[in-house]
Order: C-alpha cells, then sequence, then structure tokens
C-alpha cells in the first residue's frame, strides 16, 4: 500500500476540498451480510477477522488501523446490516455506530449482483451526510451471471467514487485503496421528495406540533429524518431507546410517540416507503442488465463429465462401506468394502515392506511413528500418524469431496440446484446426513480416533513421557509434579495436545469448509420447523453449530437472533445440550466403538432434552420469536487458503485460551492428591473427600465410577477437559458400556464451562447466569440417574 490519502474531500455548497480535522479519523466499512467487508477490512489493516459464508460472522465491532498518508486511520468493520432500521443485536451495533458519532468516512461494501439491497443501504447512508465510497464486491459472481452494473452512472447518481472488486482475489483492492483520498459527501437524489413529504405531514411547516418537535429534534440531533421516524416505530424497546435518548424529546412528545402520534408516523413512515421503493425500482432497472450467453458454461466439457464420474464412484463407495459397517455391527454379517480390501493389503504387503526397508536404514523409529505396531489380534497396523488416517481420507473423504468441488467450480447450474436440494426436506434431509457422515469419518474416526492414538499411545506413551520419567528421579515430589498421576506433562499436556488438540483441529477444518461453502443457511432454512417447536427460528443453528466448536464464541453469536427471548433461549440451549468440539469427538470416538445404539442413544436423550426445555422456556419466557428473514449466499467452492487461515488462528487461541487452563486444573488435581484432610472417615486426600462427598450422587444415582465426580468439576473448567478425563476412564477400562453412555450424556447436559459462564454474564447478566447453572446443574443429574435407572432396568447392554 504505497498510496496515500492527504485528504479526505467534503463536497460542500461552496466546492472548497477541506483536510480531516480529527485527530484519529475514523473510516467505517457498512454493508450488508455476507458482502466481503471482513475480507476488505484485513487488506486495510493488515487485521484478519474471521470470514465465511453465511451472514452473521461479525457480531462484534472489530477495529484496526491503517497508515495512511502520514497519518493513523482507524479502520472499524461493523456487523453486517440488510437495513438501517436494526431487527436484531448485532444490526443495532452498526446502527449505534453511525449515531455515536459521525465518522470521517463511510466505506460501503455491497454485493454487486444484489443491486436493490445494496442500494437500499446506500440512500439510508447517504442521510447522514460523511463522505462515501461504493465498493461493488463480488464482481465474479456478478459476471458468472452476466450482471452487468453501470457503476459510472452509479457514481454520477450519488456524487461518490464507485468502485468494483473481487476480495477474495484481491481484484480492484487496490484501486479502492487509492479512491478512498477522493470520497466525497454524497449527493441525495431523495432530497427534495423528502422535504415535500415531511413538510405536507406538518402542515407545510416542520414546527409548531408534537410532530414536527420530532423533526427538530432529529435535525438539531444530526440524524436522519426518514430513519428516525423509523427508528422510533421500533417494536424493540432496547432498539428504540437509544434514538429517543440521542433526540432529547419533552415528555409531551415522548408520550405522543405511543399515542396520538402513532398513526399519523405509521402512515408518513409507508409514504417514505412507498417513495424509496419506487425509487429503487427504477435506479435497479436503469443501472443493472443481465446480458443473455455471454458467460454460458461449458457444461458438456470433458473436465465435468469425469468429476460426474468419479463423484458418483466416490459416493457410492462411501455411501456402501458407510451401510456395510452398520449392517455388520448391526446384524453380525461380514459384508467387505474396498475400503477393508485396500486395508488388508497394505496391513499385509506394503506397510512390512516399508517397515524392514526403514529398519535396514536404522530409521526403525520413524517407522513406528508413520505406522504404528501391528496388533497380533486384527492385524493392522494402529496408532501411526500416516497410516490408516491417508487411506481413510484418501479412500472415503477424498473421492467425494475433491470431484464435488471440481463440478461445483466448473457448473453454476449444478451449484444452484445443490442449493436448492439442500434446504428442502425430501432432498435436504439426506444431503444432511452425507455431511455428518463425513464429518463423522474426518473428525470422529480420523481426528477423535487414528490422530489421537498416535499422539498419545505413540508419541507421549512411547518416547516422550518414558523419556522424562528416566530423566527425573523417581520418587520425589519433582517426579510426581511432572509424570507421576496428576503430573503437567503426563496429565495436562497429554490431554490437552495428545487428546484434545487432533479433535478440534479436524474439527476447525471441518467447520471452516462448512462455513465458506454456504451449506450453513441452507441448514437453517431445513431446520426452522424444529427450531420453532423451542420458540426460536432458522437463524438459531447458526450458534448452535457454531456451539459445536465453541459455546463461549456461540453465545456472542446469538446476537443475530431478533428477540431478547429468543438469545434467551438460544444461550440457555447452548449452555445445557451443544457439545463443543472436542467433547463430540469424544462422544463420536467412544460411542462408535460400542455401537451404533450407543450413539443413538446419547444423542437421543441429549437432542429431546433440548426440545423439552426449549419447548417449555417458549412457554415460560415472554416476549415475542422474531421473523426468519435471512439471506441465503451462492453455494461457493471454499478457498483452501481462507480455511487453512481461519483453522490456524483458531487453533492459536485455543493453545492461547484451554492450554493454561488445563495446565491448572492439572495442578489443582495435583493439589488435592497430595493433600491430606482429617474427616469423619479418617484422613483423606482432597481428592478421596470429593469423591466421597459426591459419592450419593456420582456412584448412587448416576452409578458411575468415584474417579467421575473429577470429570464433571474439571468440565467446569473446560469442557474438553472433562472430555479428556472420560477418554482415559474408558480407555483404562473403568467403565462398562451403559456407565459410559451415562457419563457422556451427564457431561454433555452438565453446567457450562468457565469461560462460557463468564460470556453468558456479559451479554445477560448475572441474575440470568445464575440461574441456567442452578437449573442446569440439576438437570443433567436427574437425566442421567433417569437414563442409567432405564438402561438397567431393561437390561440394556449396547
Amino acid at each position: 500500500m504505497s498510496a496515500a490519502i492527504t485528504e479526505v474531500q467534503r463536497d460542500k455548497a461552496e466546492g472548497p476540498v477541506e483536510e480531516a480535522q480529527t485527530a484519529s479519523p475514523r473510516i467505517l466499512l457498512v454493508g450488508n451480510p455476507n458482502v466481503g467487508k471482513s475480507v476488505i477490512f484485513g487488506y486495510l489493516t493488515g487485521k484478519y477477522v474471521t470470514v465465511s459464508n453465511y451472514p452473521g460472522t461479525t457480531v462484534e465491532v472489530s477495529r484496526g488501523t491503517m497508515r495512511y498518508g502520514g497519518k493513523t486511520y482507524e479502520v472499524i468493520d461493523t456487523p453486517g446490516v440488510n437495513s438501517l432500521v436494526p431487527q436484531s443485536e448485532d444490526e443495532r451495533v452498526t446502527r449505534d455506530m453511525l449515531l455515536s458519532g459521525k465518522p470521517d468516512l463511510i466505506v460501503q461494501v455491497a454485493d454487486a449482483k444484489n443491486l436493490r439491497r445494496t442500494l437500499l443501504v446506500t440512500s439510508q447512508l447517504v442521510e447522514f451526510g460523511a463522505p462515501m465510497v461504493l465498493v461493488l464486491n463480488l464482481m465474479d459472481e456478478a459476471r458468472s451471471r452476466n450482471i452487468e452494473i453501470d457503476s459510472k452512472a452509479l457514481s454520477e447518481l450519488y456524487g461518490i467514487p464507485v468502485v468494483q472488486t473481487v476480495a477474495t482475489e484481491g481484484e480492484g483492492l487496490y484501486q479502492m485503496f487509492k479512491t478512498l483520498a477522493k470520497a466525497r459527501v454524497p449527493r441525495d437524489p431523495l432530497a427534495d421528495r423528502r422535504r415535500r413529504l415531511l413538510n405536507g405531514a406538518n402542515g407545510g411547516s416542520i414546527t409548531g406540533s408534537s410532530m414536527g418537535g420530532i423533526f427538530e429534534a432529529a435535525a438539531e440531533s444530526g440524524l436522519p429524518a426518514q430513519l428516525t421516524i423509523e427508528w422510533l416505530q421500533t417494536r424493540d424497546v432496547n432498539l428504540r431507546e437509544p434514538v429517543e435518548s440521542s433526540l432529547s424529546l419533552s415528555e409531551e412528545t415522548r408520550a405522543g410517540l405511543n399515542r396520538s402520534l402513532r398513526m399519523p408516523m405509521r402512515t408518513l413512515g409507508n409514504k417514505l416507503d412507498e417513495m424509496r421503493n419506487a425509487f429503487l425500482d427504477d435506479a435497479v432497472s436503469q443501472y443493472k442488465k443481465v446480458l443473455p450467453g455471454i458467460a454460458e458454461e461449458a457444461r458438456d466439457s470433458q473436465t465435468l463429465r469425469f468429476a460426474y464420474l468419479f463423484l458418483a464412484l466416490g459416493l457410492g463407495v462411501f455411501l456402501y462401506t458407510e451401510f456395510a459397517r452398520l449392517f455388520n455391527q448391526i446384524f453380525g454379517l461380514n459384508l467387505v468394502t474396498p475400503y477393508n480390501a485396500v486395508n488388508a493389503w497394505f496391513n499385509a504387503s506394503i506397510i512390512p515392506q516399508v517397515m524392514a526397508t526403514l529398519g535396514g536404514w536404522k530409521l526403525g523409529a520413524l517407522g513406528t511413528l508413520l505406522f504404528g505396531e501391528l496388533n497380533s489380534e486384527s492385524g493392522a497396523y494402529e496408532t501411526g500418524f500416516l497410516y490408516p488416517a491417508v487411506t481413510q481420507f484418501f479412500l472415503l473423504i477424498a473421492p467425494v469431496v475433491i470431484p464435488l468441488g471440481v463440478v461445483l467450480s466448473r457448473s453454476r447450474r449444478f451449484a444452484e440446484k445443490l442449493g436448492y436440494w439442500t434446504r428442502g426436506w425430501q432432498t435436504g434431509f439426506p444431503a444432511l446426513i452425507g455431511v455428518l457422515l463425513l464429518m463423522y469419518e474426518f473428525v470422529g474416526v480420523i481426528g477423535a480416533g487414528t490422530l489421537v492414538d498416535a499422539f498419545e499411545n505413540n508419541l507421549f506413551n512411547r518416547y516422550l513421557t518414558p523419556f522424562l520419567q528416566s530423566v527425573i528421579p523417581a520418587g520425589g515430589i519433582l517426579y510426581d509434579f511432572f509424570v507421576g498421576d496428576y503430573g503437567l506433562i503426563s496429565v495436562g499436556l497429554t490431554y490437552a495436545l495428545a487428546i484434545v488438540l487432533p479433535i478440534v483441529f479436524t474439527f476447525f477444518i471441518a467447520f471452516g469448509l462448512l462455513e465458506d461453502s454456504g451449506y450453513l443457511p441452507r441448514l437453517a432454512i431445513l431446520s426452522d420447523k424444529v427450531f420453532r417447536i423451542m420458540g426460536l427460528n432458522g437463524k438459531a443453528v447458526l450458534p448452535m453449530v457454531l456451539g459445536l466448536g465453541c459455546d463461549t464464541m456461540a453465545t456472542m453469536t446469538t446476537r443475530i437472533l431478533s428477540t431478547k427471548k429468543e438469545r434467551i433461549i438460544a444461550t440457555l440451549l447452548l449452555a445445557l445440550g451443544v457439545p463443543c468440539s472436542a467433547q463430540l469427538g469424544v462422544i463420536l470416538g467412544i460411542t462408535s466403538a460400542i455401537s451404533a445404539g450407543a450413539v443413538l442413544t446419547v444423542f437421543g436423550v441429549v437432542v429431546s432434552q433440548m426440545l423439552l426445555v426449549g419447548f417449555l422456556s417458549s412457554k415460560i419466557i415472554k416476549g415475542q420469536r422474531g421473523d426468519f428473514i435471512f439471506e441465503i449466499p451462492p453455494i461457493r467452492v471454499p478457498i483452501f487458503r481462507n480455511v487453512w487461515t481461519k483453522t490456524r488462528l483458531r487453533i492459536k487461541w485455543y493453545l492461547k485460551e484451554a492450554l493454561p487452563l488445563f495446565i491448572l486444573g492439572t495442578l489443582i488435581l495435583f493439589i488435592l492428591d497430595r493433600l491430606t484432610i482429617p474427616t469423619p472417615w479418617g484422613k483423606m486426600s482432597g481428592l478421596g473427600v470429593i469423591e466421597r462427598s459426591l459419592a450419593p450422587i456420582v456412584t448412587g444415582i448416576l452409578d458411575l465410577p468415584k474417579e467421575t465426580a473429577q470429570v464433571l468439576i474439571l468440565g467446569f473448567l473446560r469442557r474438553d477437559y472433562g472430555a479428556a478425563g472420560l477418554f482415559e476412564l474408558v480407555r483404562t477400562g473403568s467403565m462398562n458400556a451403559v456407565q459410559i453412555v451415562t457419563a457422556l450424556i451427564v457431561l454433555t447436559l452438565f453446567i457450562p464451562c468457565v469461560a462460557n459462564f463468564f460470556m453468558i454474564i456479559r451479554e445477560h447478566g448475572t441474575k440470568k447466569a445464575l440461574f441456567m447453572l442452578a437449573f442446569i446443574t440439576p438437570f443433567a443429574i436427574a437425566v442421567g440417574g433417569a437414563v442409567a435407572w432405564v438402561l438397567r432396568a431393561l437390561n440394556i447392554t449396547f
């Protein structure tokens, strides 16, 4: 960025150009959801924020700085808005940013192919009278649809620079950067017509009545007249209150808003809305053209035909393998799959030869790291980093995902059909099952199975921990502190890096692909009817799916929901029953090794309890359910660079936040284990006291081993810590199948972790957070106890 802004041009009546007066000028990025604001923010500031192919990714204001012509500019990325009349908390954030202080420059980032939605926001922004630049982003998608935008005419209409970009590819960004210096206060094409309507609404004058008082207050406060009228008609008091405070209305006028002025305001608002809609219709017809036949896709290309063929073959092999596994497990069959056949060949022929070669080169340790060791019972090599992950990925996942990406990138027609298929019940539900199966293979099998085995049993247990045990003198406190039963390395680092990290790593990759593909908004439509049972709508699927990564961040994204009632219910359900990525991986890894019935039982109980709690909450909590108005982005091929960047930053965040808590939790266990406390039962360690105190619940109601008390307590510190502890209990054979299912249900429904608890306090206040905690704890124990009793009574052993 070698260019520099030397001045900000302000288009005034006398026409001079003035330099920005503020010490730190503010540049505000505003636009519809999912149009590339965060990508442009990253380009201007060098600061990465999460970018995804669905609305609601940005729910907080992101701030960065930019050096420009010797000055430092503050760049602010705001949450996406469909209109500056907010319908949700995240839209209110953007509106309030515009109200709190006039920005020195507004950069409106827009979707070029949706010109009407773009110009709606433009017509609202011009009322603020701040210098503007209009950035028409996603021009590649507009061109693929043969859409042509007359940028020059739009620039003349509003009197501001208009730039066309493809932000993800860097196209036009440098031109946009240079154009910021040419920003001007926009011309308002609706100003005269709006003024006539406002004057007519007050008998030809804007003074001398309650209505006139509103107009005068808006003018004195520098608020846009038309937007002020629309803001004051918002039903949600929390969204309306900042505007009323800014206006400093008299008691007479404030009272009139609720009585005598209600109908006149509504009538005037409707007339202003009709005026703006007529203008938008005319502008779209004039400045947006669809040119037929210019970019007709080559549907019969040889590459596309091969991609369709490989996709069909890959999908067929994948589905056959999954159903064969299910039937083999349920009915005791022995169906052979291509995956099994290739693995048998690798185990019998390929790997022994490679291991022998590496042994001859004195690299046997490398071979063990890559391929693990031969299991004499199964005849398969296990716990290797390379195998069996390579066959799991390239034989099951890649043959579906790679051809699908090729087809989507080359056939817009197929992408549109796929987008349609994934949101209808008849085709959307099978598509959802396919997505879940692919995620299960990648996260549950490769992440929670193969990679966890490789890290824990191969790297840590075979090499790292034994080496440290040989170096540190045995029998002393130093030995116990680092590599003992509750050692910082043997437990803390092993749990954090060997068990949890592989799971969250694979989950973040899979989730990043789903984010950028555009599938999640279609899942929102598909699940709308289910969420309506819980007093929510399809929008709630976004925080729920985000909760599978981290409930703490998902709680923040409940701001995209329109009403306070919805936000409270969604937060409660996140805290209650949505497992984080590590928990999900542990559930999949453990239950899949037992039986399909165990998997269905755990998820069936958790989902049914969420439906029950959501339904009852919708009846108890006062308020309304918001309207389900949602933008559906196109299905896109994820950009792997973006997915990898998000994964890397999320892993960095995980290590920064979770690793210290794992160490702290292990330190607490170590101290409690060595602490001797006199009790009525004799002298006991701190852990013994906890286990004895919780025994009526853990070993009584839940019928679980006493060590499970540690898992539940540490689960409050970090949910993934509790999941890792449970994983180890299962590994050591401390639980039978019924106890495993019970423990997984209780741990999933149990209290939220500390970070999520404080986020709930931040979003909803201490009182509501404590109430949720007080409800969830006994509820989880009661459900777990009921499940344990039913399974024992019916003699179900899985």
